[in-house]
């Protein structure tokens, strides 16, 4: 991308690129880190995007990167705590500096009978989820700093203490739940759009609840926390708010019991322009259908369930979802007007982990064509920037100082093939896969005699002699023939 890196060139380069893939027409959501040029890039796109292929004409296409919200959400709590465990750094630091001093330590776990499933190691300050790693080790082999300690005297001024070790396991605890979070959020093989709403009021919950823990720094750390996450929540609470009413679990009844909790009198309101969003989508999805999903005559009623199967991080959530709907009326009604007052009015499904909500919307969402449109543009959202920045990293791990004669399409070769392994694409694709070898093989070598073959697993034969020949592309390469 030419310089400067302004929202400008940005988004030029970025429109030719959907032009390229003719893909203009069928973009909805952008999902970018939180910074000036990129909210300045949304604007420059959307004057640039036919408005009438965006929702709402471009109201909904600014999606902002959950991880990157939550990492400076704790790097603001974190600012305040940092000095609570300068002694377990410290320690931490001394026994991984050299080998012999790790090989110590090692031998120390074996005389304390523990097993060393973990391995110590530094963290980087800049970067939490390191620390949080760094943490939660350690603590698993507080006898054995101790013991060390003892006997070390280089160790004697930096020794933790055990208010030392009960603060770096109060830090701990608290950075899990957002380490966790920010791993589901991250996923690339399930929906992440409807998991959003849900895992971010459990942060507001814990951070509120952190706000009355009686240790002065931890209530230091949640008000800084709680600052930084109203400053975001306006930007993102909509948008995966109708994912959530969107799960079939979850619907409206989920925002009237977060909402009441975190706007307190004014919750009616802050529910009804969710609601309101979602009637608008209804209506610009519907003016682009044949048809109108309507219904009467069609008696339901509202279900209290309360199977789930939740993590510790979520049960304050649930707990009050769970009251929120033991309090409320068994309501019948006689007629629906729209498919999507049919949809709210029906009883929510059980609240398990095993739902495939995706599978839902394609056949129980049948009778709701106008949301079920919705639902596949909404749910395809990336809550995150996770999986995206990972794609641009992977040079540098297929670009090593002993493969750094690789051609271009022989790098775009191999990456693809990295992604296919990963996705279990390879044995589905068989003969897909063959052709692709056979094809990478005359790359390497223009006389390559025709290979049949059969085991493409990752770590196959044929897999594991083609990675051999890539680290030294002058290495004659000897392979296993594979019959049907």
């Amino acid at each position: 991308m030419p310089h400067p890196h302004t929202a400008e060139v940005i988004s030029d380069v970025l429109h030719d690129v959907l032009l390229d893939w003719r893909i203009e027409r069928k973009v909805s959501t952008v999902t970018l880190d939180n910074c000036t040029t990129n909210d300045n890039l949304m604007d420059k796109m959307q004057d640039k995007m036919p408005l009438s292929s965006l929702m709402l004409n471009g109201r909904l296409m600014h999606m902002r990167c959950a991880a990157h919200i939550i990492n400076l959400i704790v790097k603001d709590g974190l600012s305040v705590m940092v000095e609570g465990i300068d002694r377990v750094r410290e320690s931490v630091m001394f026994w991984t500096a050299t080998p012999k001093r790790h090989e110590r330590f090692e031998k120390a776990v074996a005389q304390e009978n523990l097993k060393y499933d973990k391995k110590i190691a530094l963290d980087v300050k800049t970067r939490w989820n390191s620390t949080y790693l760094m943490l939660s080790t350690a603590l698993e082999y507080i006898p054995v700093f101790d013991r060390l300690a003892t006997r070390e005297k280089l160790c004697a001024p930096f020794r933790p203490s055990a208010d030392d070790w009960k603060f770096a396991r109060q830090l701990c605890d608290r950075l899990e739940m957002f380490y966790d979070i920010t791993e589901l959020l991250s996923g690339t093989k399930y929906v992440t759009a409807n998991l959003f709403f849900p895992k971010v009021c459990g942060i507001y919950l814990a951070i509120s609840k952190w706000q009355t823990s009686n240790i002065p720094k931890v209530e230091e750390m949640s008000a800084l926390m709680k600052e930084k996450f109203l400053k975001y929540w306006k930007d993102t609470h909509g948008l995966m708010a109708i994912a959530t009413v969107l799960d079939p679990r979850y619907k409206l009844q989920f925002l009237n019991a977060m909402f009441e909790q975190i706007y307190g009198h004014t919750w009616f309101n802050e529910v009804k322009k969710v609601r309101d969003l979602l009637y608008d989508l209804v209506l610009e999805y519907q003016g682009s259908m044949e048809g109108v999903g309507t219904t009467d005559g069609v008696g339901t009623s509202s279900n209290n369930s309360s199977s789930s199967t939740v993590g510790s991080g979520d049960k304050a959530v649930v707990d009050i979802f769970d009251r929120y709907l033991s309090s409320q009326p068994i309501v019948s009604t006689t007629y629906v007007r729209t498919e999507l007052d049919l949809y709210l009015e029906e009883p929510l499904w059980p609240r398990t982990t095993d739902l495939d909500i995706i599978h839902w919307w394609q056949y129980a969402g049948m009778k709701y064509p106008t949301l079920r449109n919705i639902a596949q543009d909404i749910l395809a959202i990336p809550v995150t920037t996770v999986a995206s920045e990972s794609v641009f990293s992977t040079s540098g791990r297929i670009i090593s100082p002993s493969r750094s004669r690789l051609a271009p399409k022989m790098v775009e070769a191999l990456m693809c093939m990295q992604a296919w392994s990963r996705a279990e694409m390879l044995g589905i694709y068989a003969g897909f896969c063959f052709t692709f070898m056979v094809a990478l093989f005359s790359l390497i070598h223009d006389n390559t005699n025709l290979l049949i073959l059969f085991d493409l697993g990752p770590e196959s034969p044929v897999m594991n002699a083609l990675l051999t020949c890539l680290d030294d592309e002058e290495e004659e390469m000897v392979l296993p023939l594979y019959l049907f």
